[in-house]
């Protein structure tokens, strides 16, 4: 006896089924395995407060360059450099929301300027995260909080396929480990800068805050047209946002701790911080707890948020020709691109020039952000192991 069409389209929709369940399953376990710092709406609400938080003169600076930097990206960019009120089903992305896609969901300023202006699953980023914030705010237990995250993270990658495999290509989202306790701010500045180290957050924020720095001070310089000014403007501002994702994640506590062994050691040290909490001190002495992702209480936003406004500072400094960067004359740089330096695929520091302007002022950033624990040795942080690997759990409710 043939067997009937409607058996063998049950069988059909079984096969679909089993496929789709296996595919969300590999990618929640990719997401589960990420080591990501802060959340998306934590880094947004770190930006919201530090440009909440700029002086008058410099926030109508930041004002006019994101009015020039809108033209002809209208539908796409916000009215509002920073829209407070921003819920659920965004129509539009407000710069306050740039750090938060720069590093989770692009790999360089270029690559994020592309997803925030061209594509369409960006603003269904957007709204996911905006459901996670309100998800996370009412959570009255630690399994509903681990819940929502975990939902939030399965609906990010349906949203954006490469979300989980950003994460997981290198440690770029963490802080390089000090090899000795008596290092100075200056020491560990240029260890984090040296060609061929592991590549890390203060490497990957000194590279392009730098590169902002060098576009602000061809914007206060250089006679250009409307079209030009409006596309260096474009290209200054994602180079600062994608520096300050990674500014902002030296201060999640699952990334000051740092990552050390196999996946399984760095992720469950990640993540036991991150819950837990750690005991910090600046590399100028204030002493504070800090939590990790997405536990991030409303101090911990403060508290990085000052620190992200001194770097939007130098770079609104150089834009009006104000300021150390004033001093440098740089020529010959792109106009209207910003950098595209792939932090997901490079594993190493490339050579970066770091002169006698720059050099301080990355350091005045640097000083104000969490000394980092100690690499493998006496005086190491304890660590922690989670378990990894392929699990399937059977429920007789399926």
């Amino acid at each position: 006896m043939k067997p009937s069409l409607t058996a063998f389209f049950i069988a059909e929709r079984r096969s679909e089924w089993g496929a789709r369940a296996i595919s969300l399953l590999l990618g929640l376990l990719l997401v589960v395995n990420a080591s990501f710092a802060w959340v998306y709406p934590e880094h947004r609400d770190i930006a919201l407060l530090a440009i909440q938080n700029l002086d008058p003169e410099r926030r109508a600076v930041l004002d006019q360059l994101w009015a020039v930097a809108r033209v002809g990206h209208e539908a796409r960019l916000c009215e509002a450099v920073a829209d407070f009120t921003q819920g659920e089903k965004p129509d539009c992305l407000d710069y306050a929301a740039w750090p938060a896609i720069a590093g989770d969901h692009s790999c360089s300023a270029r690559d994020m300027l592309h997803n925030v202006l061209e594509t369409k699953w960006i603003l269904g980023v957007a709204d996911v995260c905006a459901r996670l914030k309100k998800n996370l705010a009412v959570a009255k237990s630690r399994n509903a909080h681990i819940n929502a995250l975990r939902d939030s993270d399965i609906d990010l990658q349906r949203t954006d396929p490469a979300y989980a495999t950003r994460a997981g290509s290198n440690n770029v989202h963490f802080l390089l480990a000090r090899p000795r306790f008596d290092i100075t701010p200056e020491e560990y500045g240029a260890a984090c800068l040296s060609e061929g180290v592991e590549l890390n957050a203060m490497a990957a924020y000194s590279w392009y805050h730098v590169s902002a720095l060098e576009k602000a001070d061809r914007l206060s310089r250089e006679t250009l047209s409307p079209e030009e000014r409006s596309a260096l403007a474009l290209a200054a501002l994602a180079d600062e946002a994608f520096a300050l994702h990674f500014l902002q994640d030296a201060f999640a506590s699952g990334h000051v701790a740092g990552t050390w062994g196999d996946a399984s050691l760095r992720k469950g040290t990640h993540d036991h911080y991150n819950e837990a909490g750690l005991e910090v001190a600046t590399w100028t002495g204030e002493r504070m707890i800090l939590m990790g992702d997405a536990w991030m209480r409303h101090e911990d936003a403060e508290r990085a948020a000052v620190t992200v406004r001194v770097s939007l500072e130098q770079v609104l400094d150089a834009a009006r020709g104000e300021g150390p960067v004033a001093e440098l004359a740089i020529q010959g740089l792109p106009t209207e691109l910003a950098d595209d330096f792939n932090v997901c695929k490079t594993d190493t520091v490339p050579p970066r020039v770091v002169d006698d302007v720059t050099g301080p002022l990355l350091t005045d950033v640097l000083e104000d952000t969490p000394v980092p624990a100690l690499a493998s040795g006496l005086g190491q942080m304890p660590r922690f192991r989670a378990e990894l690997g392929t699990f399937v759990g059977v429920s007789s409710a399926i």
